[in-house]
C-alpha cells in the first residue's frame, strides 16, 4: 500500500491546471501517434481510382476484312468503364512532364501498332501487342509497389480489350465464321425441306404412276370389249342377212316394171322436149316480125318519130320481145332439164337390172353397219373412260413430278449454299501445324505484354523509403536533442549580446551535433545498406539544410513553451507522419490530411530527398530547398523574437511551470 501511495503521490502533485493538461497530454500522445498514423494509412488500395495516372493512346486502327478494328479505343473504354486509377486521357508530351512533375504518377501508353500486331493473326501468324507502363521513382517507390499489386488486373483489362479485338479482327474470323455457319444452317434447311418435298413428289409421283397402269389395264380391258364388239357385229351381220333375204326375193320381181316406166318417162321427156323447142322458136319469129313491122312503119312515116302513141306502141313491142326472151331463155332452160331428165331416164331404165344386187347389198350393209356400230360405240365409250381416268392419273402424276422437281431444285440450292458456307467455314479457319497452334493458343490466352520502364528507380524497398526515414529522424533529433541541451543559457540573455546573436548562439550548438549526425546517418546508409544517392553532394546540402530548418522549428518551440514545446514537437511530427505522403500517394489521404499535406515541411524534404537519392526533376529539388529555406528564415526570426522578449525576466521564468 505504501508504494501505491507513493506511486500516486507523483501523479497527484500535479495539482495545477497546466500539469494536468501536461498529464492529459501523455494519456493521450499513445492513441494520437497510433489512431493518427493508422487513419492515415487506413485503406491506401481503397483509394486508387484517387491517384491521377495518365493515359495515352497512340495507336492506328487497322482494316482486316473490310472491318476496322480499333485495338486502342477498347483499352480505353475497358479503363474507362473500370476505374482502378484515376484515369486522365491525354498526349505523349503532357504525360512524360506530368510523370517528372509529379502531376502523374503512372503513364500508359497504347503504341500505335497495338492494332497492327493484333490484327496480325489474319494470316496465322498472330503477334503479342504491348502497353507500355512508366513510373517516376522520384514521386515514390511505393506506388510502384501499388502498381505491381494491381497491375493484373490491369493486365487483365488490356487483355480483356486485345481480346475482343483479336477475336474482332484476327483469331477465327468470327463474324466470316458465323455468316457462313449461317449460311451452311440455311443451306441444310432447304436442304432439308427440299428433300422432303422431293419425297412428297416422288411418293406423289410412284402413286400417280401406279394409278396410270391401272388406267392402261381398264384401257386393254376396252379394247376387248371392243373386239368382243367386233364378233357381235359379225352375228348380226348373219341376222340381218336371215331378215332381209326374204324382202330382196320380193323386191327384184317389181324391178321389170320399174324399167317399164323409166322408157315411157323417157318417152314422154322427148315429147315435151320437142313442144318446148317448137313453141320457142315460133315466140321468136312473131317478135322479130313485130319490131320489122314498127320499123317499116317508121320508115314510111317518119313523121311518127316521137308521137306519143307511136312511142308507146314501141315500148309495148319492146316489152313484149323482153317477154319473149326471157320465156325463150326458159324454154331453153326447159329443154336443157328435159334433156337431161331424159338422160337419167335412160340410165335408169339401163340400170335397173343392177339395182337387185345393189339394194340387196345396200340393205345388207346397212343393217351390219348398224348393229356393229352400236358394240363399237359401247366398247368405244369404255375406252374413252379408261383413257379419261389414265390421263387424269398421269396429271397427278405430272404434279408429282413437278412436286419432285421443284423440291430437288431447293435441295440443289440448298447443297450450293451449304457448301458455300463450308467453304467460308474452311477459310475462315486457318490450318496450323502443332507447334502453331500451341504458339497461337499462349498468345490468344494472354495476347498483350504489359512492359514497365522505371525512371528514376529506387531499385529496393529500403531505398524507396529512405527519404522518408530520413526526415523522421531529422525531426526526432530536433525534439532529443533539448534532453541534453539548453534552447538558450541564461549568461546568454543576461549578456549585453543583440537578441539575433543570443538566438544564433543557443541554436548554433543544436546545429553542429544535428550536421554530424545527419552526415553519420547519411554515411551508414550509404556504406551499410547501399544507399548510394544518385546526387550525392545534393544529398548532403539537403540533409543539411533540413537539419538546420528542423533543429529551428525545434528551437522556436522550446525557447517559446519550454518542455510544452516539446510536446508540440511531437504533435507536429504525428502529423507529418500521418500527412506527408512519405509512402503513399498524397491522394490515398484523408481529405483533412490531404489539405494540410502542403503545409508541413517534411513533405518537400521527403520530394528533394527522392530527386538527390534516385533521381528526378530538378524543379522539384529547388521547389524543396525554396521552401526549406523559408521556413527556416521564418523559424529564426521567431526565435530572435523570442530571445528578444526572454531577455526580461518574469517569476514564470524563475519557477517553471512543470517544475517544483
Amino acid at each position: 500500500m505504501r508504494t501505491v501511495r507513493l506511486a500516486w503521490a507523483e501523479i497527484a502533485r500535479h495539482h495545477r491546471p497546466l500539469h494536468r493538461i501536461a498529464l492529459v497530454f501523455l494519456l493521450i500522445v499513445p492513441t494520437l501517434y497510433g489512431a493518427l498514423y493508422l487513419w492515415s494509412n487506413w485503406d491506401p488500395y481503397g483509394k486508387l481510382d484517387q491517384i491521377p495516372v495518365a493515359v495515352v493512346n497512340e495507336d492506328q486502327p487497322v482494316e482486316v476484312d473490310g472491318r476496322t478494328v480499333d485495338a486502342g479505343e477498347m483499352v480505353v473504354q475497358n479503363l474507362k468503364d473500370d476505374p482502378i486509377f484515376d484515369w486522365v486521357f491525354t498526349d505523349a508530351a503532357d504525360a512524360a512532364t506530368g510523370l517528372e512533375n509529379g502531376d502523374y504518377y503512372l503513364t500508359i501508353t497504347v503504341p500505335e501498332d497495338f492494332s497492327a500486331r493484333l490484327a496480325s493473326g489474319a494470316d496465322a501468324t498472330p503477334q503479342r501487342a504491348e502497353v507500355e507502363m512508366r513510373r517516376n521513382d522520384a514521386n515514390g517507390y511505393v506506388i510502384g509497389v501499388m502498381a505491381e499489386t494491381v497491375q493484373a488486373k490491369l493486365h487483365e483489362q488490356i487483355n480483356s480489350a486485345a481480346t475482343e479485338a483479336y477475336f474482332e479482327s484476327v483469331y477465327g474470323n468470327l463474324a466470316t465464321l458465323r455468316d457462313g455457319i449461317a449460311q451452311a444452317d440455311d443451306g441444310a434447311a432447304q436442304l432439308r425441306d427440299g428433300l422432303a418435298t422431293a419425297d412428297t413428289g416422288a411418293a406423289a409421283l410412284a402413286s400417280g404412276l401406279v394409278d396410270a397402269q391401272d388406267g392402261a389395264s381398264q384401257l386393254a380391258d376396252g379394247a376387248t370389249q371392243v373386239a368382243d364388239g367386233a364378233t357381235q357385229v359379225a352375228d348380226g351381220t348373219q341376222q340381218i342377212a336371215d331378215v332381209v333375204n326374204p324382202i330382196a326375193d320380193d323386191l327384184v320381181p317389181a324391178i321389170p316394171a320399174v324399167a317399164d316406166g323409166a322408157a315411157d318417162l323417157t318417152t314422154a321427156v322427148a315429147d315435151l322436149t320437142g313442144t318446148v323447142s317448137t313453141g320457142a322458136d315460133s315466140l321468136t319469129a312473131r317478135v322479130d316480125a313485130g319490131n320489122q313491122a314498127l320499123a317499116d312503119l317508121l320508115a314510111a312515116h317518119p313523121e311518127l318519130a316521137g308521137d306519143p302513141a307511136y312511142e308507146a306502141l314501141a315500148s309495148a313491142v319492146g316489152r313484149v320481145d323482153t317477154r319473149v326472151t326471157e320465156v325463150s331463155t326458159t324454154l331453153d332452160a326447159i329443154h336443157t332439164d328435159a334433156q337431161s331428165l331424159q338422160s337419167d331416164a335412160q340410165a335408169l331404165q339401163s340400170s335397173v337390172p343392177d339395182l337387185q344386187n345393189t339394194v340387196r347389198d345396200a340393205q345388207s350393209q346397212v343393217n351390219e353397219l348398224n348393229d356393229g356400230a352400236h358394240e363399237v360405240a359401247t366398247g368405244a365409250g369404255e375406252v374413252r373412260d379408261g383413257a379419261a381416268e389414265l390421263a387424269t392419273k398421269l396429271t397427278e402424276a405430272k404434279d408429282g413430278a413437278a412436286e419432285l422437281s421443284s423440291g430437288v431444285t431447293t435441295a440443289h440450292t440448298g447443297a450450293t449454299d451449304l457448301a458455300s458456307g463450308l467453304d467460308q467455314l474452311v477459310a475462315a479457319v486457318p490450318a496450323l501445324d502443332p507447334d502453331q497452334r500451341e504458339a497461337n493458343a499462349a498468345i490468344l490466352g494472354d495476347p498483350t505484354d504489359v512492359t514497365l520502364t522505371v525512371d528514376n528507380p529506387a531499385e529496393v524497398y529500403g531505398r524507396g523509403l529512405a527519404p522518408f526515414f530520413f526526415s523522421i529522424a531529422l525531426w526526432v533529433f530536433g525534439i532529443v536533442v533539448f534532453l541534453v541541451l539548453r534552447p538558450t543559457s541564461g549568461r546568454a540573455l543576461v549578456s549585453r549580446s543583440p537578441s539575433w546573436r543570443v538566438a544564433l548562439a543557443g541554436w548554433l550548438p543544436i546545429l553542429g551535433v544535428g550536421l554530424a549526425g545527419s552526415w553519420l546517418l547519411l554515411a551508414v546508409a550509404d556504406v551499410a545498406l547501399g544507399l548510394d544517392p544518385v546526387h550525392a553532394w545534393a544529398s548532403v546540402g539537403l540533409i543539411s539544410l533540413a537539419v538546420a530548418v528542423f533543429t529551428l522549428i525545434a528551437h522556436l518551440c522550446r525557447s517559446a513553451l519550454g518542455l510544452v514545446g516539446s510536446a508540440v514537437l511531437l504533435v507536429l511530427l504525428m502529423l507529418q507522419l500521418a500527412a506527408s505522403a512519405g509512402i503513399y500517394p498524397a491522394q490515398t489521404l484523408p481529405p483533412a490530411l490531404l489539405a494540410l499535406h502542403p503545409y508541413l515541411p517534411m513533405t518537400y524534404l521527403i520530394e528533394g530527398l527522392r530527386v538527390t537519392f534516385t533521381g528526378g526533376s530538378p524543379q522539384t529539388l529547388q521547389r524543396a530547398v525554396l521552401v526549406l529555406v523559408g521556413v527556416g528564415v521564418a523559424a529564426f526570426v521567431g526565435t530572435w523574437a523570442v530571445a528578444a522578449r526572454r531577455r526580461t525576466w518574469t517569476m514564470a521564468d524563475v519557477h517553471p511551470p512543470l517544475e517544483d
